[in-house]
């Protein structure tokens, strides 16, 4: 458990802004690096059972002043008032994964075979408190099968606190949680380098757990990216892999919203990423997939009702860029009317629409050896529009 730091308050009214200065770290000889703010969430009231729902909800407020370096300006960050305490209890497990569980390419009729598609993985799951039992997929956290992990799900004010526990009985190697846009402390960063080592949250070991706290800013908004950023590892071909435990698939999606953001009646979220045969063992080549599978009739397939107010979150992890593309559709995004966007690692997409346009149809990467090629496809799926 973090404990909480208390916070002294800011002016009332004063804007949200970017970082210009931060404390900084005692120095190491012969490295030069940006200061970092060190974020903390106010304390919450008490909270209740969870009641089948994944997110405890209490009251919180907070409002932050820290300090500059030294001869510096103080820096106000302004934290929007009477927020929620949203709770979640997250373990890394390990289990046996087939990225083709139909065994058949429905773009070509290529068949595979288990031994050719399956491999070790790794994912997040969300449980109840304590970590009694896994908690049911829905349409708030998703499937939660661990490929991808939970949706993260929060609105500008809120705290969100992740108690995370690595029972990674496979590998047995240390992960962390590192998240994308919230605000938050060093202490609640995931983030693992060698020249760090002893840098708490960085590397839970097998086993062990730790709580991480972040904090829902305006600047938050939109769609993000969380994921394993701990030790890198050899997940069995002989190398060392950067984020070998995200690539396995330790990754999910964060989802922040405001008093500005529209609602829905569908949303359509999804985690586009690669598996690469050079890095797992099991691979007959390189599956580049949608939420942990690849190919047409194994992806997930999206649907929708003529009429819906429609919302996609996309995220891209891996080595790649892609472009998302659906067919049969066009959407307003930043200030045209487009159908193919371009996006890479660590980066996503948001868009709305209304849906007009009934019919089965593919959504996919433009790239076309991401869907098929020599050693390597994948990245398409049904969308159907009744």
């Amino acid at each position: 458990m973090i404990e909480q730091t208390p916070q002294s308050s800011a002016s009332p009214g004063a804007a949200d802004q970017a970082l210009s200065t931060a404390p900084t770290e005692p120095d190491i000889p012969g490295i030069s690096r940006r200061g970092l703010l060190k974020g903390a969430a106010a304390g919450a009231a008490s909270l209740g059972a969870l009641g089948g729902t994944l997110a405890q909800s209490s009251n919180v407020a907070a409002s932050s002043h820290h300090q500059g370096t030294p001869g510096s300006a103080p820096i106000n960050i302004e934290f929007p008032r009477g927020g929620q305490l949203q709770e979640y209890w997250f373990q890394a497990d390990s289990f046996f994964h087939n990225v083709m569980p139909a065994g058949v390419d429905g773009m070509t009729g290529a068949t595979f075979m288990p031994d050719q598609t399956s491999y070790w993985a790794i994912g997040y799951r969300a449980f109840t408190p304590g970590w009694s039992k896994p908690l049911p997929g829905d349409d708030n956290i998703g499937p939660n099968t661990g490929i991808p992990g939970p949706i993260i799900r929060g609105q500008v004010g809120d705290t969100i606190r992740v108690h995370f526990r690595n029972n990674n009985t496979h590998y047995k190697t240390p992960h962390s949680i590192s998240v994308h846009a919230l605000y938050y402390g060093m202490e609640n960063d995931g983030g693992w380098a060698w020249m760090f080592k002893d840098r708490p949250g960085t590397a839970i070991n097998f086993g062990e757990s730790y709580t991480y706290e972040w904090k829902a800013i305006p600047r938050s908004v939109g769609t993000w990216p969380y994921h394993d950023h701990s030790k890198h590892f050899d997940p069995g071909r002989g190398i060392v892999v950067m984020e070998a435990g995200a690539e396995l698939g330790l990754f999910g999606m964060i989802a922040i919203t405001d008093q500005n953001t529209p609602k829905v009646d569908k949303e359509f979220a999804v985690i586009w990423h690669t598996l690469y045969a050079g890095d797992i063992p099991g691979l007959s080549q390189e599956f580049h997939c949608f939420d942990g599978f690849a190919y047409l009739g194994n992806t997930p397939t999206m649907r929708a009702k003529v009429g819906q107010r429609v919302r996609w979150r996309v995220v891209a992890l891996g080595n790649d860029f892609h472009t998302f593309h659906i067919h049969g559709h066009t959407w307003l995004f930043n200030g045209r009317y487009d159908d193919t966007i371009v996006f890479g690692p660590g980066t996503t997409l948001t868009f709305d629409y209304v849906e007009d346009a009934p019919g089965t149809w593919y959504y996919h990467c433009h790239v076309p050896m991401h869907v098929m090629g020599a050693g390597m496809g994948g990245m398409i799926g049904l969308y159907i529009v009744s």
